[in-house]
């Protein structure tokens, strides 16, 4: 996870990591994401289709609750196995988009040798809620999750996704930024978020995506959004070697849903390679009112 104050020095240091263990010979995790094919290793799942108009998700919030608290049984109960992560069938039941490396971190600790590196059980405190009334990602349901896991100082943002007749799987985390906070939704009378449209989270990650990419990095504010001046991910751009970083190739699914002021809040996973992971930049990331500056509310690195 990124300390804000030492985050410039930190992106130096996963990036080099990120460049040695490319070539590590591990056998390939495979995310479904937008812009790569799924494999036989994400059985069961499918490309984004953006659709125009809000469907019905028939979601509600105590079914939200109820797939939190089974995913994270489900989690606890698996990696008391200290090879879970060898059992491709765990991978896809626990893990998608995003989410795919926590095999490789486990694999890569055995592989080391490093058994102490045990997983611990997953523990949640201080949760809040945000389930979309509707959606625009088809084939499926999705919903936000504001919790602090048990021993670490800073609330974590979560996305779950199920596609159609599916249980809940993670899709993305990250812990929020020292001092950030989720903006505030606009929620209807009953509770329920209303989501954004995916053309918007899709135009969101393709920017980070820009913004990354050092050929095109001049291109930055293309689809009319622009990172804020104080975005956590341009300061720490100017401390990244060119020689070092890897880029992002391809980006999973953005959730979203409209914030109180007008604007909007989404998370979503850059992948520096759709064909295997050892690169992941996960983002949390708002829009003011009715402004197109891009505010860093969340992310975490891993390489």
């Amino acid at each position: 996870m990124i300390s804000d104050q030492r985050l410039g020095i930190r992106v130096v240091a996963l990036a080099l990591l990120a460049v040695t263990t490319a070539g590590c010979g591990l056998p390939p995790l495979t995310p479904p994401t937008e812009q790569a094919r799924p494999t036989a290793s994400a059985r069961g799942s499918s490309p984004v289709t953006p659709s125009t108009s809000p469907v019905a998700t028939g979601l509600t919030i105590a079914d939200a609750k109820r797939g939190a608290a089974n995913w994270l049984a489900d989690h606890n109960r698996t990696v008391k196995d200290r090879d879970w992560w060898d059992d491709s069938s765990a991978i896809d039941r626990l893990f998608w988009d995003g989410t795919r490396h926590e095999a490789v971190i486990d694999r890569w600790a055995v592989k080391d040798g490093d058994r102490r590196k045990k997983r611990e059980a997953i523990r949640l405190t201080g949760h809040v809620y945000y389930v979309p009334r509707e959606q625009t990602i088809p084939d499926g349901q999705w919903f936000l999750l504001q919790a602090t896991y048990a021993g670490q100082d800073r609330p974590h943002i979560l996305a779950f996704w199920r596609p159609e007749g599916g249980a809940f799987k993670l899709a993305a985390k990250s812990p929020l930024h020292h001092g950030q906070r989720v903006p505030e939704p606009r929620r209807d009378a009953e509770g329920y978020v209303t989501a954004m449209p995916a053309r918007i989270g899709k135009q969101v990650a393709q920017e980070y995506m820009v913004f990354w990419d050092y050929d095109r990095h001049d291109q930055e504010g293309r689809n009319g959004y622009r990172l804020a001046e104080d975005n956590y991910s341009r300061r720490a751009y100017r401390t990244v070697s060119k020689g070092a970083y890897m880029g992002y190739q391809s980006y999973s699914r953005p959730y979203g849903f409209r914030t109180a002021d007008g604007g909007s809040f989404h998370v979503f996973c850059l992948l520096n390679d759709p064909q295997s992971i050892s690169a992941v930049l996960t983002l949390g990331v708002s829009t003011r009112g009715k402004g197109n500056a891009l505010h860093e509310i969340a992310a975490d690195w891993y390489a």
